[in-house]
């Protein structure tokens, strides 16, 4: 027997959207629209997010908050549930400041003692990553609190340098390191940032770069300096490929990135040779085998220089094996309908060669299938079971259907009063309060208010329209 589903309500948030500027009054703010359609079970909600504290070290100019603690901060004297703070002792600091640590402290003279405060204090000190420990003494004296703290403190970053880059100009290079003045310094960094400039410079087709670190990993050193020897830029002078029997050398070619000389049409445009992209190109060519059911496939490359060692000539070889086949395909998991219902509807079928793009198509008509009954979390994953014996595979399509949502109501909140209601609710037009929630509806829903014309589209300029599924405000009792 077919199980009967249980219909749960939810609730859908349309969220920022924001006006598209034609369609602005001249002088007024961005128009954000929320929309809400109720349904009860998984919610999503991003809460703000909060970037680590960071700090500036003790030798560049003092901020403003700074300047605040040297004048005395803002004055509060009065004592609440606490003995008064007397002094706060800094001790062990050699770059960073005194001004500096106690700007980034709300525990100071002449204010309240409060333990959570400080615990608060402490994670903002480790959190500008300038101290590798701190180890803090509260004394009860009659006169009040004393505060002490003993920092050990990481080395500071004093300047970073390159040497020796000719063809690479220092911006992109210290974009690239991601180490500037007043980091805290340290191997790890130093050499992830050494790491990122190599693949930097074979980006750019120098793939013989060598990199040294002259400075900056002895303990004691405070200056960072990258000795650099980019060597020749490489191009392409020709790609061949060896081994390839069942696709031509012009098919494959026009599936990779990298490109030739063109037999020295184009020998300086459009040929730069990066072992990069060379590794790209090589992935691509294996998915794109294995995608076609070769799953034995194999690919390398080999880089052949002429006598000056700036033009290399590409050979891609190539082992592809036999096609698999499909041995049977099958569902598991399902309970609203049976395989038999669903299997004659299906792109894969037995005794046929094996091809990745149905597979995917089979995945994506069961989740429509489900989808348009209020399944709106079903999930479908495809496996594939290999036969190396028999070079056959057997695709078991394993699906946990979930329950079946309805939506309770549609409300819409309009910050503003330029955009009308029904413009908001047009593109969820086939979705109906009360009605079972359609997730081919809703995701053509989320499409139409993307590419609409009236709102922002351009993450650049701030949030996009989108649709969130939430639980009601409130428990609901599931309808059957």
């Amino acid at each position: 027997m077919v199980k009967r589903m249980v219909k749960k309500t939810l609730k859908l948030n349309v969220h920022q959207l924001v006006c598209h500027p034609k369609h602005r009054r001249a002088m007024g703010s961005p128009l954000a629209l929320g929309f809400l359609v109720s349904t009860a079970g998984i919610g999503f909600c991003q809460g703000p997010s909060n970037g680590p504290a960071g700090g500036m070290p003790a030798f560049n100019e003092p901020s403003f908050r700074e300047r605040l603690y040297e004048a005395g901060g803002i004055a509060d004297r009065e004592v609440h549930n606490g003995k008064s703070i007397v002094a706060v002792g800094i001790e062990g600091n050699q770059t960073v400041s005194d001004s500096f640590i106690l700007s980034q402290m709300q525990s100071r003279e002449d204010r309240p003692f409060d333990k959570e405060t400080f615990n608060r204090d402490m994670g903002a000190l480790y959190r500008t990553n300038l101290f590798r420990k701190i180890d803090s003494y509260i004394d009860e004296t009659p006169e009040g609190v004393r505060l002490r703290l003993i920092v050990s403190e990481r080395p500071i970053i004093r300047s970073v340098e390159f040497l020796g880059n000719e063809r690479m100009n220092e911006g992109p290079l210290k974009k690239h390191a991601m180490l500037s003045k007043g980091d805290a310094l340290d191997p790890i960094s130093v050499n992830s940032a050494k790491g990122r400039l190599v693949e930097l410079y074979k980006d750019k087709g120098m793939n013989q770069v060598d990199i040294q670190v002259a400075k900056g990993l002895k303990t004691g050193e405070r200056d960072v300096h990258f000795l650099i020897n980019e060597g020749p830029v490489e191009r392409v002078n020709s790609i061949q490929f060896f081994g390839n029997n069942e696709f031509s050398s012009e098919l494959l070619k026009a599936r990779i990135k990298s490109r030739d000389a063109r037999s020295g049409l184009t020998k300086y445009v459009g040929n730069i040779c990066s072992d990069l992209k060379l590794d790209d190109d090589r992935e691509t060519l294996l998915g794109y085998y294995r995608a076609l059911g070769y799953f034995d496939a194999k690919v390398d490359y080999q880089k052949s220089y002429n006598a000056e060692g700036d033009f290399v000539d590409v050979a891609f070889v190539i082992y592809e094996g036999d096609r698999y086949g499909v041995s049977s395909v099958s569902i598991a998991g399902t309970e609203r309908y049976k395989a038999e219902e669903l299997l004659p509807s299906m792109k894969l079928k037995s005794d046929e060669p094996f091809l990745l793009t149905k597979k995917l198509q089979d995945e994506r008509f069961l989740l429509d299938v489900y989808g348009a009954q209020g399944h709106i979390y079903c999930e479908v994953e495809g496996e594939v079971v290999y036969q190396p014996d028999n070079r056959m595979v057997d695709i078991v399509y394993k699906v946990k259907e979930g329950d079946v949502y309805r939506a309770s109501d549609i409300r819409v909140h309009i910050d503003g009063d330029f955009t009308r209601r029904h413009v908001v609710l047009q593109p969820l037009r086939n979705l109906r309060p009360g009605e079972i929630i359609d997730k081919r509806e809703l995701d053509a829903g989320r499409r139409r208010l993307v590419y609409s014309t009236i709102f922002n589209t351009d993450p650049t300029r701030g949030e996009v329209p989108r649709i969130e599924v939430s639980p009601v405000d409130s428990d609901r009792s599931p309808t059957p």
